[in-house]
Parts: C-alpha cells; sequence; structure tokens
C-alpha cells in the first residue's frame, strides 16, 4: 500500500510540476501560415490548448524567407512554420516533441513533421500510424528525431 501511495504522489508531484513549470508564462509560439488555410489555424489552437501563447502571421512570403533562413529543403518543408524559442517547427509536429526539444535544446535547426498526415495535430481524420518526426536538415535521408 505504501508503495501504491508513493508511486500516485510521484505521479501527482510530476503533473503539478510539468504543469506550472512555466509558472512565468506561457512559451511564446510564432506561427507563419497561408491566410486561406484552416488546419493551419487550427495547429495555432492546438498549441494554445497546449500552453503555448501564439501568435500568427499570415504570409507565404514570411515562410519561404523561413525556409530559405532555417534551410528548410522542400522533402521536409509543413503547410505552416513556426518559431519556438528560436527553432522551427515545421507542419503539424505533436507537442510532445516540441516539449522534448525545448527541454533538451539540441544544436539543431529544428524539427518537422513534412507533409500533412490525416490525424496529426490540426489536421482532420485519424491518425494511420506513427508520425516520424525529422531533424531539418539538408541531407538526403534526414536524421530521425523522434516517433510520435
Amino acid at each position: 500500500m505504501r508503495r501504491l501511495f508513493a508511486v500516485f504522489m510521484w505521479l501527482f508531484i510530476t503533473i503539478v510540476v510539468a504543469n506550472f513549470a512555466h509558472a512565468d508564462g506561457p512559451r511564446e509560439a510564432t506561427l507563419y501560415k497561408d491566410p486561406l488555410c484552416t488546419c493551419c489555424a487550427a495547429y495555432g489552437r492546438y498549441l494554445e490548448a497546449n500552453g503555448f501563447k501564439v501568435t500568427v502571421i499570415d504570409s507565404v512570403e514570411e515562410i519561404d524567407a523561413l525556409h530559405a533562413r532555417y534551410k528548410v529543403p522542400a522533402h521536409l518543408e509543413g503547410c505552416h512554420s513556426t518559431v519556438i524559442e528560436g527553432y522551427l517547427v515545421e507542419g503539424h509536429v505533436p507537442v510532445a516533441a516540441i516539449n522534448r526539444l525545448l527541454e533538451e535544446k539540441p544544436p539543431l535547426p529544428g524539427i518537422s513533421l513534412p507533409g500533412m498526415p490525416d490525424g496529426s495535430p490540426g489536421m482532420s481524420g485519424y491518425k494511420q500510424g506513427a508520425f516520424p518526426i525529422f531533424v531539418i536538415s539538408d541531407d538526403a535521408k534526414p536524421p530521425l528525431y523522434s516517433i510520435e
């Protein structure tokens, strides 16, 4: 019984600490999207629901400029780009991968979930399988960052 109580308390404390880790305010995210895209707006709402303060910029030109600045190859481009704490998050990346990126702070430009997979955050439909999240890299076969 004591062991069960200890496990319960550890879980409770972990959840409380995670929810208050940014007590000084939510993390800032700037989402660059096509003005006509509805899934990009839905992704912004997803980030907000997960504790981010999202600023939305409707500008295809800004997305193109980000792709150039971060050297995003065409095969890793998403339909929108989000800058969070200097990292580029390309496409409909689940928040678990983003949080890992922000906690670990690896020396890379960002991460990408290319395309618009069904069931990914902000997209309709049902998730058909695991989402491979890639490191933004100019490698023909980019490194895998995580599987969500």
